[in-house]
């Protein structure tokens, strides 16, 4: 059977937030999807979930301390950037934020079942290979 994820979604925009929620919820790889609409709820959720992906939006990471304290208390969780568009501005940005990268807000679904198959794979993978 394969494993599924769970993720945690920090955008502002409640409607965006809901939409994204409810079509990831229903991939059969995913468990629990769990949204939060600030940086306090990221930093707790973070925290309390220990998810296996964070998406959240840009503002909420470029605050000072904000990815650091995530990587601190959930160091295996996967943390994405919620952008506009996908520019190369956005991609620097992510690197010196020490984030996994940036997703476009409109291709979130498409985008993050594609990276949880990829993982999932990878996953599956290391299952078969001999342990040395």
């Amino acid at each position: 059977m394969a494993r599924s994820f769970s993720i945690l979604i920090a955008e502002p925009n409640l409607l965006l937030r809901e939409k994204i929620a409810g079509v990831l919820a229903r991939d059969e790889c995913i468990w629990c999807v769990t949204q939060v609409d600030g940086c306090g709820g990221l930093a707790r959720g973070a925290v309390n979930l220990q998810p296996d992906f964070i998406l959240a939006d840009l503002s909420f990471l470029k605050i000072p301390e904000t990815v650091t304290n995530i990587r601190r208390s959930s160091g295996a969780s996967r943390i994405f950037a919620l952008v506009d568009s996908e520019m190369d501005p956005y991609e620097e940005i992510a690197k010196r934020l020490g984030l996994d990268g940036i997703i476009e807000k409109g291709h979130v679904v498409e985008d993050m079942k594609e990276k949880i198959r990829a993982l999932s794979d990878r996953m599956e993978g290391n299952k078969s290979e001999p342990a040395r």
